[in-house]
């Protein structure tokens, strides 16, 4: 069997069709977008297919016909018309200044005079920008097509810098104004980003954009579906079973597990991450592929300034407008969450039109703790008294003493530079930490009479946490028995911990600690 050649790395369609690549054909869907809609925005996480989407939507454009030999809009489109086309790639910058902006901006335009041998009088980014669309259009007597990939890399790069933010965000809605007021001489036009910004931010001067983020029909624009998977990867799947000695439903069920169960919509298929699908099968391993592409730093520098709370990510619930509304002033992390990638839809309400998010696989579920422990703790990986196996065999075979001495161990080693609200930097390293072991884990648990701050549950044990901070032990112990924490637990057959705790914000770390069996 001749070895399938993946498309590494690689975005462009030209190249990905004359040698040769693997190839999801999506351009069904690109052309019912292109014939339905003129002005177009679509929100998909990073490694998803975008830029492959524009680069198809450019050739497109383009009449470059020879490279749709086969596919579906080969039998769907009879003109083939030539467009000009402006694309734009906000992806590969730095955005620390406007001045960076300003630069991109340019340096495209620069690439439209060249390509089409056409040169604007103006040299304020907006008006030769638009001089050049009236340009072209006079040139080659066709409307311009503009293709706008990566919109919000400036704005997410800026987005814990408020000051430069909205600098930026003002550049951006001047610069993107435009494409409406040339509407005369534009055929189709589309932005593509990770991110929706609301209506009266970065998009006010341009409102006219349709956007089918979560349409349905579009669910699978950019991703695998299932099908999809089901029917272009029936050899790979063959292959990667026997490599690994594995039936081949077995091989579909890892695959599942691991990249699988997004949803941009209501309704629709499951969508596989399609970057970490073709590392997978090129290097036969199932790894954490997309999240090793890329760390997510302005999530992190998010988190630390405005104290969200890591242990209430999953189950969470929020309508379409919410999810579609994202500014440098909201402080709902979820919507940010989901239009990463980090979260996606795990089912709709009708009645309450509210969607439920939770992690999309394993491979993002595990990725993201990994990635927030590295920045939290200098101990989880392995350089400090910290050992990860040791203290997860420590719950598990009832050794509270030497679990909370490893603790201490941790949290001596934490990273963070932000403490807003001590309680809450506390409650976020422990459930980073219990994460990381893989625990099940109830954090902030309601009762009749107050609240536990957390409960760590095995096959035969059970772990009652009550922490303070600059306090002492007694005190959390104390709590534990007056407001009857460990009351659900009295007819367990498992045995009870009871264990009040003390986080001190000098030494940072845990310092002192009661423990107690319920009998």
């Amino acid at each position: 069997m001749a070895r399938i050649k993946y498309p590494i790395g690689i975005q462009t369609f030209s190249d990905i069709i004359t040698e040769g690549l693997f190839y999801v054909d999506k351009t069904n869907l690109m052309y019912d977008i292109t014939d339905n809609y003129r002005y177009v925005f679509l929100s998909r996480p990073r490694r998803f297919g975008k830029s492959l989407l524009m680069s198809t939507l450019e050739a497109y454009f383009k009449s470059e016909k020879e490279l749709f030999k086969g596919l579906a809009i080969e039998k769907l489109e009879k003109n083939w018309i030539c467009y000009p086309v402006f694309r734009f790639d906000f992806s590969p910058a730095n955005y620390v200044d406007t001045t960076r902006l300003m630069d991109r901006i340019k340096g495209c335009l620069d690439s439209i005079e060249k390509e089409y041998s056409i040169y604007a009088s103006n040299k304020n980014v907006s008006e030769r920008f638009q001089e050049l669309i009236e340009l072209a259009y006079e040139k080659t007597g066709h409307k311009v097509v503009i293709l706008i990939d990566e919109y919000d890399k400036p704005l997410l790069d800026c987005l814990h810098e408020s000051d430069l933010h909205e600098k930026i965000k003002s550049e951006l809605r001047s610069f993107y104004s435009v494409i409406k007021a040339s509407d005369r001489y534009i055929k189709f036009a589309m932005l593509t980003g990770i991110t929706k910004f609301g209506k009266i931010s970065v998009f006010s001067g341009l409102n006219n954009l349709k956007d089918i983020s979560m349409i349905p029909k579009y669910n699978a624009i950019c991703g695998i579906s299932e099908t999809e998977f089901r029917q272009d990867f029936k050899k790979p799947i063959v292959s990667f079973a026997e490599e690994h000695d594995i039936s081949e439903e077995e091989a579909w069920e890892k695959f599942k597990l691991m990249y699988d169960g997004y949803h941009f919509a209501s309704r629709g298929e499951g969508i596989y991450n399609p970057f970490s699908v073709i590392n997978a099968f090129d290097e036969s391993e199932l790894k954490n592929f997309w999240y090793g592409s890329g760390s997510p730093s302005y999530l992190i520098r998010l988190i630390e300034r405005n104290n969200y709370k890591l242990d209430k990510i999953e189950g969470q619930t929020r309508k379409e407008d919410q999810l579609n509304n994202i500014s440098d002033s909201n402080k709902d992390f979820i919507p940010l969450l989901y239009q990463s990638g980090y979260l996606t839809i795990k089912d709709y309400f009708n009645d309450t039109q509210e969607y439920l998010l939770g992690f999309p696989n394993k491979e993002v579920d595990t990725s993201f703790w990994n990635s927030l422990a590295d920045h939290f703790f200098l101990g989880m990986d392995g350089c400090s008294a910290f050992n990860l196996r040791k203290c997860l065999r420590d719950v598990n075979e009832g050794h509270p003493e030497e679990f909370m001495q490893s603790m201490r161990s941790l949290f001596a080693d934490t990273n963070s530079e932000y403490e807003k609200d001590k309680e809450i930097h506390f409650q976020n390293m422990m459930a980073i930490a219990a994460k990381m072991m893989g625990l099940t884990v109830r954090t902030e648990i309601h009762s009749a009479r107050g609240r536990c701050d957390m409960q760590i549950f095995t096959s035969c044990f059970v772990y009652v946490f009550e922490f303070k901070i600059d306090s002492n032990p007694e005190e959390a112990l104390n709590q534990i028995y007056e407001k009857g924490y460990a009351i659900p637990f009295e007819s367990d057959s498992r045995t009870v911990f009871l264990i009040g705790a003390n986080f001190s914000t000098s030494t940072r770390t845990l310092d002192e600690w009661i423990i107690k069996k319920l009998i």
